[in-house]
């Protein structure tokens, strides 16, 4: 005799509660290694960095990078992190916490449009898949802003194509319209404009397919469009009332720019995503050749979520295959259909693919764990975090933090610093304007705010610190051989040195400092 359909022991409650322990446990699962490792450089250092100079300053408006206004992304990613540090502390946990929460939307999101629109099976094949995705576990757990805007893509599509099937379906769609416009919003202020491009792109293209002109009118449903301005546009417009160079820099730099230029970093070749993703996929990718058959693609959806499934990680893969400089992160937004495409493949088969596809889950799991360990044994070496510790507890709120040559962009957040560094190098060499990395961000930052002088000459560096307070302390950090570069180094004995160099040093600008190494310049 079949349970009552109130009953506990109905199966429909015991599936849900089990796919609620499912759901819980995969955001579990997502957070208990973020804390595992020191931040990376120099994604990690940056983002994390940007978040905390903005909360030091206690004004969340503009992203700073050493306390210049830092322009490169939009703020939601700052946001998020500042948020989570000042309620969970200055951690690497907290740093990645937005990435995490990122993750948990996409797989959220995916699992329940695939099972109110496919099966449950499937879902909840799909929800184990991405978990186990060493590509999508490593993002999770990774402090830039490329799994939050994943989260927000993979959001917005499935609401986007919610939104239609319900008016398909003569179910209420309008708030669902208004929510799809929102996640876009966001998405936007996550990582600029592809956070609209992309999923518009995609139920765009979805819905030819499907021939489904009404659908496309009910994504673009005025209420729905006035939200997307009310959440996207406020922050670009104050930027622009206090940056008059902001809309160029921001919209025609670096998008247009960088999506079309070949000067930038981490140039690789037209065809990179390939096979970066069927290594980062390992080993679900050994069942990829179930979705060459031909009985998959022709097989009942009554719904399109397949074809759905499989547009948006197309169109993914194509439009990040565009541009010359590629790293990985990018497409994190095409593993939630990959995921969901793998799951119905391997559901359909039924018993003889279920024990398999556990085996596989299993590895995968194993995959992810030692892609964390061996990311631990990578980034340690070149962490600061060690300096910075040590700079925390030494160093007084009014002394002066200097860097040589370099930016250290994580030490900011591990050292708890309270002014922006002075950053010595030659900056009026031309061929820093040019090439793409920490010198041109900094130098780019500083023509925003050229008031606030921390890009320095190694004699600019000399002048302050000569004419500088009596006993005023400089805490300067390069490499070893700055020793022998820089005069103020002098006879100054390092505090502490990693094992590849990097070095902190104390200057105490008293009066025999002055008398030894400022020559003709007198104290003010």
């Amino acid at each position: 005799m079949n349970a009552p359909p109130g009953s506990p022991a109905h199966p429909s409650l015991r599936h849900r509660s089990s796919d609620t322990l499912l759901l819980i446990g995969a955001a579990l699962w997502l957070l208990m290694l973020n804390g595992l490792r020191p931040l990376a450089l120099p994604d990690e250092g940056r983002y994390s960095g940007v978040a905390w100079d903005m909360l030091r300053h206690g004004d969340l408006s503009t992203p700073l990078l050493n306390g210049l206004p830092y322009f490169h992304k939009p703020p939601l990613f700052y946001w998020l992190s500042a948020a989570s540090m000042n309620v969970f502390g200055m951690n690497e946990w907290a740093a990645r916490l937005p990435s995490t929460l990122g993750a948990v939307l996409a797989l959220y999101a995916t699992y329940a449009f695939v099972r109110r629109y496919h099966s449950s099976a499937a879902a909840r094949a799909t929800l184990l898949i991405v978990v186990t995705l060493p590509l999508f576990f490593g993002g999770a757990g990774f402090a830039n802003l490329d799994m939050l805007v994943a989260g927000l893509i993979a959001a917005c599509v499935l609401s986007g194509a919610d939104t239609t099937l319900r008016r398909a379906r003569g179910e209420p769609w309008r708030a669902r319209s208004v929510l799809t416009a929102t996640l876009a919003a966001l998405a936007v202020l996550a990582k600029g404009l592809i956070g609209l491009v992309l999923p518009g792109g995609i139920l765009l293209c979805w819905l030819l397919l499907r021939r489904d002109g009404r659908g496309f009118w009910a994504l673009l449903w005025p209420p729905a469009l006035l939200a997307f301005a009310v959440v996207a546009l406020p922050w670009c417009w104050l930027m622009q009332a206090r940056y008059p160079e902001f809309f160029h820099y921001f919209f025609i730099y670096q998008h247009f720019e960088r999506f079309t230029g070949s000067g930038f970093n981490n140039a690789n070749p037209w065809f990179f995503y390939l096979p970066a993703l069927l290594l980062m996929a390992l080993p679900w990718t050994l069942w990829s050749p179930l979705l060459l058959r031909k009985s998959f693609w022709s097989a009942a959806d009554p719904h399109g979520v397949r074809r759905l499934m499989a547009v948006w990680a197309l169109l993914i893969l194509v439009f990040f295959s565009i541009p010359a400089s590629k790293l990985v992160g990018y497409i994190l937004p095409a593993l939630p259909p990959l995921a969901f495409l793998l799951a119905d493949a391997i559901t359909r088969g039924g018993a003889r693919h279920s024990q398999r596809a556990a085996l596989t889950c299993v590895a995968a799991a194993c995959c992810c764990i030692a892609l964390v360990v061996a990311a631990a044994f990578i980034t340690t070496p070149r962490s600061n975090k060690s300096l910075g510790l040590a700079l925390r507890d030494a160093a007084q709120p009014d002394d002066v933090l200097v860097m040589l040559n370099v930016y250290f962009f994580d030490l900011p957040f591990y050292s708890r610093q309270r002014q922006a560094a002075w950053v010595v190098e030659n900056w009026e060499d031309p061929a820093i304007a040019q090439a793409d990395g920490w010198r041109k961000e900094l130098l780019d930052a500083a023509q925003f705010n050229p008031s606030l002088k921390v890009l320095i000459s190694a004699d600019e560096w000399r002048q302050r610190v000569c004419t500088g307070p009596d006993g005023a302390h400089y805490w300067t950090l390069g490499l070893t051989q700055n020793a022998s570069q820089y005069p103020l180094l002098a006879n100054t004995p390092p505090l502490a040195t990693t094992t590849d160099g990097r070095t902190l040093w104390r200057l105490e600008a008293d009066a025999a400092f002055k008398q030894r190494h400022c020559g003709t310049l007198v104290n003010n």
